[in-house]
């Protein structure tokens, strides 16, 4: 029991660590460019794998293949990258670099009252208030910023095709959503980050964070759309702690943890579709944001780190003028 509350607390403890800035630290940059003409007219996907405020980075890139006159022919993604991947289907990726660069803590979730309570109350009574509580966090300013800024049926019209990804907590298994069948509730379930959200109800199922069964839906991808080239965005640094301390321990290994799994479907994805260009594009220097860190200067910035990493990565692959 001690151990499952300890782990229950580590993963908790990684994803809501966004109390200050995160230390400034070199991370490898990688485009992964080099001799690789395709046709004209060839089929591009775009991966988003989210990372919450760390998703501000692939707005950037979405920008980027907006200014060059890049369409691409499918898009996926899970957690907030699911919401990248479905502005991106919608044909707003201009709409979607200015909402993150003005996003404000208030603007993604609210402190519900028992959250509130609990941290007036004593830690012996901390573990009861909470034990019936559905979450930690309110989602709904996101929701109802996410309906102001996205119309889904621009995504059901759109001939960029969508894949978005929820998990079911009662099956075990991944929960695809299309042009067709994304609701705004499943783009929530994709959004929610169990325990810190509300689990959301789709058609009997109990959905949350799509990242739970996958982190990047690289593979999910492939196998739904026929592909030439796919583009998967890694916005995870892999980068060593300042000192051994607890929160970036576990920073550390969530980010090392998440980061290989990505790597590792790339790589899969190389293996199993030789017909495909698969190339990853990771940030050309630290994002030093926790994924629950929502400063509109610092996603901004984000943005605009995304947009100039997407640039060159792109005209390195021969997109542009």
């Amino acid at each position: 029991m001690l151990a499952r509350r300890a782990a229950a607390l580590s993963l908790l403890l990684a994803l809501t660590a966004g109390l200050g800035p995160a230390a400034a630290q070199p991370a490898p940059s990688g485009c992964e460019a080099g001799p690789a003409p395709l046709p004209r007219g060839h089929r591009l996907g775009v991966v988003f794998a989210g990372g919450g405020s760390k998703a501000a980075y692939e707005a950037g890139i979405a920008l980027a293949l907006h200014e060059l006159g890049v369409v691409p022919a499918a898009v996926a993604g899970t957690s907030s990258g699911a919401l990248n991947a479905t502005m991106v289907a919608a044909g707003e990726p201009e709409r979607l670099a200015a909402l993150w660069r003005t996003l404000r803590r208030e603007d993604v979730f609210a402190y519900p009252l028992g959250t509130v309570l609990g941290g007036l109350l004593p830690g012996w009574l901390v573990i009861p208030v909470f034990r019936h509580a559905s979450a930690l966090l309110d989602p709904s300013p996101l929701r109802r910023l996410i309906e102001r800024q996205l119309d889904l049926g621009r995504v059901r019209a759109s001939p960029v095709r969508v894949l978005v990804l929820a998990a079911d907590l009662l099956s075990g298994q991944p929960r695809p959503f299309d042009n067709a069948t994304l609701t705004m509730d499943a783009l929530m379930a994709s959004l929610t980050v169990p325990g810190l959200f509300p689990v959301v109800t789709v058609d009997g199922g109990w959905l949350v964070d799509g990242a739970i069964v996958q982190r990047a839906p690289t593979l999910e991808l492939l196998a739904t759309h026929p592909l030439d080239r796919l583009l998967v965005i890694l916005g995870y640094e892999s980068v060593p702690p300042a000192e051994p301390t607890l929160q970036p321990v576990l920073e550390r290994a969530l980010e090392i943890a998440l980061g290989r799994e990505i790597l590792r479907d790339a790589e899969l994805a190389r293996l199993r579709y030789p017909g495909v260009d698969v190339r990853v594009l990771r940030p050309s220097e630290p994002l030093r944001v926790r994924p629950l860190e929502f400063d509109g200067a610092e996603l901004g910035r984000l943005v605009d780190l995304g947009r100039r990493d997407g640039l060159q990565c792109l005209g390195a692959l021969g997109y542009g003028p």
